[in-house]
């Protein structure tokens, strides 16, 4: 921790959720117009300017996942924000948390947040400050911006546990901050009241944390470095006509990447793809196809994976007579791939026979999220689980991102790779030898206890996909006639607590909501195959699991809802068609 800075500067580091208001928080500040607004903030960003007649330092900062776990947090991620406090030095005197007030807090972001601030150690809660923020250009903004003009402390005491454990837990200073408001200088005062607190001191990392950092990131440099001179030297192929088919887990981004390769400018529906749909155009002089696919479960393994998709999977290999060249399997670049992912990904590509990795390219999706990290250096940074994967696919990888300015060199270049894959490759198919014991045993039906488990998950995730659906809609109406106060975040709640519903109705009969979920009990008898102790333990799993798996999707349909009401779209432009979403 410091020594004794300059009493005429004061450093701050922003830290909060993606769209927490982080950047909106540094314009207001220093009195920027915000040309940056709704632009994702993917590296750490020095800003700085004069107010109240001192040099003010601001560092803005990748937000994570609002209901995501550190656990899931890429790891080049996880290193950016560790460093972010290298950008103020000699260190920031404080940190100012966002917290974005039209959002419901819940349990979940509570943890995301106390997770994600505890890679800078538990001192670091001595320097926070939570600002509220309130996004402007959102239904219901003024009518909860007035409320917390009334008292922000009622606001606080409505939050619930969650909120005033948070408020607590840094030292009770907060306060709200608006796009037109007043309260700079509350906020500075804040601010001060830290540095005054500390004595002059600024935040500082370990020693040997920062070393353990820098060794390790000049380490995965030099193997990122090598990674690229080995995909250089595969780099050859011929033009022809490509058949592509993707693969990948449910919100892997698969429906956006075929839009990106093809060109395709057409709207995407909210619901995940429920069927096996090809679409063709031509992409630098020849003809490509894009097979896409249902996305099986994230965190379930293979044996969850419901029927209707296995046979799905199945049939788009041979969709409509033609085989694909290469097969691409879809890994968001903005998460991170841990072995349980490793082992759900093998299990589910099990069903087209070991022969399949050797037609298999890696395709990491959302890369615009990387920032400055090149897709090498990610590779190296998550670890073991990563690099087998990409390995096993024969070092072949790509990384496709939107919004990037060179969306048709990064197809190009991607068309390419596949191109040396025909080369060295005759097309995919499915052969009677590719039914090894693992996809035999894949094929056979499940027990009892999983098949419950199973129509479960695939009823609950279409229960909250079409409630989902119905609430954009509503709100996408609203936008149109400018009235109502609803915001953006005014989804349904799938963070209810757990609740044990009597009657012992099976999971297929009855399923209110994702952490509500009965017993599986055989008709007439007790509780079936697992004792009651071992039972309510797989039901918390399951619970769980789905939360996980939903989540990502619920924030996601939020990321692009507010760029539609952004750009003022009208709901005649949504489609709702569920084999075209961007969830798969």
């Amino acid at each position: 921790m410091s020594q004794q800075p300059s009493q005429e500067e004061l450093r701050v580091v922003m830290l909060g959720s993606i769209e927490s208001g982080k950047t909106s928080v540094i314009n207001t500040l220093l009195g920027h117009t915000g040309s940056d607004l709704g632009k994702r903030t993917v590296n750490c960003v020095r800003k700085e300017g004069e107010v109240r007649g001192r040099k003010l330092i601001l560092v803005d900062t990748p937000g994570w996942w609002r209901n995501f776990s550190l656990i899931d947090t890429a790891e080049f991620k996880k290193r950016k924000l560790m460093l972010s406090v290298c950008k103020c030095p000699p260190g920031p005197h404080a940190f100012i948390l966002t917290v974005k007030i039209d959002n419901p807090f819940t349990e979940n972001n509570r943890r995301a947040i106390e997770e994600h601030l505890s890679l800078f150690g538990e001192s670091i809660w001595e320097r926070t400050i939570v600002v509220f923020t309130i996004i402007r250009d959102v239904l219901g903004a003024e009518t909860m911006e007035a409320l917390v003009d009334e008292n922000l402390e009622q606001y606080i005491e409505s939050g619930g546990e969650t909120l005033k454990w948070l408020v607590r837990k840094c030292g009770n200073r907060y306060c709200v901050l608006k796009h037109d408001s007043k309260q700079i200088s509350q906020l500075l005062e804040k601010i001060e009241g830290v540095v005054a607190k500390n004595h002059g001191g600024y935040f500082q990392l370990d020693e040997k944390v920062l070393k353990k950092i820098e060794e390790k990131k000049k380490a995965n440099e030099e193997k990122a470095r090598s990674r690229r001179l080995i995909v250089a030297r595969q780099r050859e192929g011929s033009k022809s006509e490509i058949q592509i088919l993707l693969l990948g887990w449910v919100c892997s981004r698969k429906t956006m990447a075929r839009n990106i390769i093809l060109n395709l400018k057409e709207n995407i529906g909210w619901r995940r793809t429920i069927q096996t749909n090809r679409k063709s155009g031509i992409v630098a002089g020849r003809l490509v196809s894009v097979v896409d696919t249902p996305g099986w479960w994230k965190y379930f393994s293979g044996q969850f994976t419901q029927e209707w998709m296995k046979t799905e999977l199945r049939r788009s290999v041979t969709l409509d007579g033609k085989n694909p060249h290469a097969i691409l399997l879809a890994v968001p670049a903005d998460t991170t791939f841990l072995e349980e992912q490793r082992k759900i990904t093998e299990d589910n590509m099990k069903i087209f026979g070991e022969h399949v990795w050797r037609h298999t390219m890696v395709l990491f999706t959302c890369g615009d999220l990387l920032g400055d990290t090149s897709i090498e250096e990610h590779i190296e940074y998550e670890g073991a689980p990563l690099q087998w994967l990409v390995e096993k696919c024969g070092n072949r990888y790509h990384v496709l991102g939107k919004d990037q300015g060179g969306e048709s060199s990064q197809v190009t270049e991607l068309l390419e790779k596949v191109e040396e894959m025909v080369a060295t490759n005759s097309m995919f198919s499915l052969h009677e030898e590719s039914q090894t014991p693992e996809v035999e045993e894949m094929a056979e039906e499940p027990d009892e206890t999983n098949a419950e488990v199973v129509r479960f998950l695939d009823q609950e995730w279409n229960r909250m996909d079409k409630q989902m659906e119905e609430t954009v809609k509503s709100i996408c109406s609203q936008t149109l006639v400018l009235e109502g106060n609803r915001s953006i975040d005014d989804f349904p709640d799938h963070n209810e607590p757990f609740t044990d519903t009597s009657g012992n109705e099976r999971l297929s009969t009855k399923c209110i909501s994702p952490l509500t979920i009965n017993p599986p009990v055989a008709d007439g008898e007790g509780p079936a195959d697992l004792s009651e102790q071992a039972e309510g333990e797989t039901l918390e799993r399951v619970r769980e699991m789905l939360e996980r798996e939903w989540s990502r999707q619920e924030v996601v349909v939020r990321e692009r809802l507010h760029e539609i009401l952004s750009e003022q779209h009208t709901p005649a432009g949504l489609s709702s068609e569920s084999d075209e979403s961007d969830q798969s």
